[in-house]
């Protein structure tokens, strides 16, 4: 009954709860809903560094137990640790519960692609393709250690880091905006529980068909993001995507809101190269690829990478110098140890975390 108590309060409520019980975090300035999460991002003070946290906790579905909405929650974090401590990829750094009800600690970055796609917060390519490069390298990361394929890599699941605003003196390049790979809730998903299914404007055919999934499935859906991000907001299928889904603005047709719309259009995958923002032929050529009907068709995730490498280049060698050595340096970076011995803490954290909820699913 005590994880009820934290579900049946208001939003007021549960971010006093959350301020109380997480005590060193500071106030909860902001709260913003996921599919499956609550956020509650948290300002620790100006002179506390990093200044903003966020708590994640398992958001109240209709008709689901709440033993199986914990189950999902903490298997999305199982994943999430299996692929962590990589710069490109998002992480927690400690796990607790509020009334019963689990909550996950994670560094808040401050922004996500879909926000600076919204907001025609990039016009720099140079910046615009280093950040495909580092969800690229991101991905390759999981690939290595047990991710099949996430089945739902949209602009929303990719945190950005301006690291621009935590360094001075870096050198004057369209490069700093890391990218991190999140919300791994639908990871494997397929092989798991059989769901094939992710966002719908970035679903593969195969997630349609509910044939086998592979890393492939995920380079379609950059596919996606890339001519989104590229062109202003416009997905392939000719349509401002904002302006149509998930909900269109007043007006709008309601066709896009609709399944059968998005697999109609996977089906066939008529590429619009149309927006706000010319798409350049290397793009196009590389966006073409990506979408591929056929996933054995489409570029393995580190042609993509090269690629995108080789388009900086082609754009500026200072920009690709420094962007190659950044992206090899915390490759180069990442450990290899398990949990236990790179992060003795977290470990423990988790194991405790893990078993209480567990017992329950």
């Amino acid at each position: 009954m005590d994880q009820m108590a934290f579900y049946a309060l208001d939003e007021h409520q549960k971010k006093l709860m959350l301020e109380v019980a997480l005590g060193n975090k500071g106030k909860s300035v902001s709260v913003f809903a996921g599919m499956c999460g609550e956020i509650y991002v948290f300002d620790q003070g100006e002179n506390t560094f990093p200044r903003y946290v966020c708590a994640k906790t398992p958001k109240h579905l209709q008709q689901v137990p709440i033993e199986e909405i914990n189950s999902r929650f903490v298997n999305e974090l199982k994943n999430q640790l299996s692929y962590n401590h990589q710069m490109f990829v998002h992480w927690a750094f400690d796990f607790t519960e509020v009334l019963g009800s689990p909550v996950a600690l994670f560094r808040y970055w401050g922004g996500d692609l879909e926000k600076v796609i919204r907001n025609s917060e990039l016009s720099s390519v140079t910046e615009k393709l280093s950040i495909m490069v580092y969800v690229c390298s991101g991905l390759i990361h999981c690939y290595k250690n047990g991710l099949v394929a996430h089945q739902d890599l949209k602009p929303a699941n990719i945190f950005l880091r301006d690291v621009k605003s935590e360094f001075r003196d870096l050198p004057d390049l369209d490069i700093y905006k890391l990218a991190l790979i999140a919300d791994f809730g639908l990871a494997n998903a397929f092989l798991n529980s059989s769901v094939f299914g992710g966002s719908r404007p970035y679903m593969a055919p195969e997630q349609w068909s509910e044939s086998e999934l592979s890393p492939k499935t995920d380079v379609f859906a950059l596919g996606v993001i890339l001519h989104e991000l590229m062109s202003g907001g416009f997905h392939p299928v000719g349509i401002k995507l904002s302006d149509y889904w998930p909900q269109p603005v007043e007006g709008n047709s309601k066709k896009w809101t609709r399944p059968d719309a998005w697999k109609q259009w996977a089906e066939t995958v008529n590429i619009k190269f149309e927006g706000a923002t010319p798409i350049e032929p290397m793009v196009q050529s590389l966006i073409h690829k990506m979408l591929s009907i056929d996933a054995a068709d489409r570029p393995s995730i580190e042609e993509v990478k090269v690629t995108l490498l080789n388009i900086v280049k082609s754009k500026s060698q200072e920009s690709f110098t420094q962007l190659e050595f950044l992206v090899n340096y915390f490759e180069n970076k990442t450990s290899t140890k398990p949990l236990k011995e790179r992060w003795p803490y977290l470990s423990e954290r988790w194991g405790k975390f893990q078993e209480k909820f567990e017992k329950r699913i």
